[in-house]
């Protein structure tokens, strides 16, 4: 599995609001705990949720030990379009299969957590959002298996022991762990610009984007993603608008910092009418693969000055 170091962060002000991630699962994870997005998907191979996917919640908690990987994840208990059924536990005879190997997970129907459930699943009568008592399951696998479950090539039955009442077949998928206690950040910051103006008479908008979100940043690819400047100007007569951006700048974690580049540079107009410009944020993936982690935050300033003729 590729996990290394998670950086998130928001470049703002004129411009660029943003979380920012290293490469996810770029190298095998440290010993620890962790919480990974799990999904139960169709035992036929192609890829779909199954439909009891929604007795799952969809959070599971993992810990990495030398060799080996517990998985420890959560099914509704009781279900609650069918409380009467599986008073033994929701399912039950849950078996993993990985390089032909066998693994038997160990229920707990006694402590019965409460967990968020984010999918909703009309037959079994739970809505999106619902907070539902859960039976534990918990299975201890090979090291080996991470790759595989990110991929959602992890075989696994269970017997369902409401309404279905048989046993069913799934692959399991467990994508983005986050190192336990890891928290995202997103912040919204409002745009700053100066502007000079020389004259009343001429008139001139600038709009530039409150935020532009770059996503996860690749530490193998450089990272680009553009964004446009809308202006409208009138009664120029002859003069110009300038619009200037600093061509480089930098985000900050504490004493960190992870640079970008920004393509508008310098712009001038000197016509009346509507366009739209054109700029690119760049992270390079050298600059990614070095960062520490952190949560990253920069402002960029767009200086808007008319000059008359």
């Amino acid at each position: 599995m590729k996990l290394t170091k998670i950086l998130s962060g928001v470049l703002t002000a004129a411009m660029v609001g943003t979380m920012l991630c290293s490469t996810a699962f770029a190298a095998e994870p440290a010993n620890g705990e962790y919480t990974g997005e799990i999904h139960f998907l169709n035992g036929n191979g192609t890829g779909a949720a199954s439909m009891c996917d929604s007795i799952f919640a969809h959070e599971a908690d993992v810990t990495v030990n030398d060799d080996s990987v517990n998985l420890t994840f959560y099914v509704a208990y009781p279900i609650p379009s069918f409380s009467n059924q599986g008073t033994d536990g929701t399912i039950k005879d849950v078996v993993f299969t990985v390089d032909e190997e066998q693994y038997t997970a160990e229920s707990d129907i006694t402590t019965k957590p409460v967990k968020t459930f984010d999918t909703a699943g009309p037959i079994f009568g739970i809505n999106e959002g619902d907070e539902l008592t859960t039976q534990v399951l918990s299975i201890n696998l090979p090291k080996t298996v991470l790759d595989q479950l990110e991929a959602g090539e992890v075989a696994a039955s269970a017997y369902v022991n409401v309404v279905m009442n048989t046993t069913q077949n799934f692959y399991v998928q467990v994508t983005d762990l986050q190192a336990a206690g890891a928290e995202e950040d997103s912040q919204d910051m409002e745009i700053t610009a100066n502007v000079e103006e020389a004259v009343s008479e001429p008139t001139y908008n600038v709009t530039i984007p409150s935020s532009v979100t770059l996503g996860t940043l690749s530490a193998e690819a450089d990272n680009k993603i553009q964004y446009s400047v809308e202006t409208e100007t009138k009664n120029l007569n002859g003069g110009s608008v300038m619009i200037e951006v600093p061509e480089t700048g930098v985000l900050t974690s504490g004493k960190n910092q992870l640079a970008f580049a920004n393509s508008f540079k310098k712009q001038t107009i000197s016509d009346d009418g509507s366009r739209t410009m054109q700029g690119t944020i760049l992270v390079k993936a050298t600059d990614v693969a070095a960062a520490a982690a952190g949560n990253y935050t920069g402002t960029t300033t767009f200086s808007v000055t008319y000059t008359a003729q």
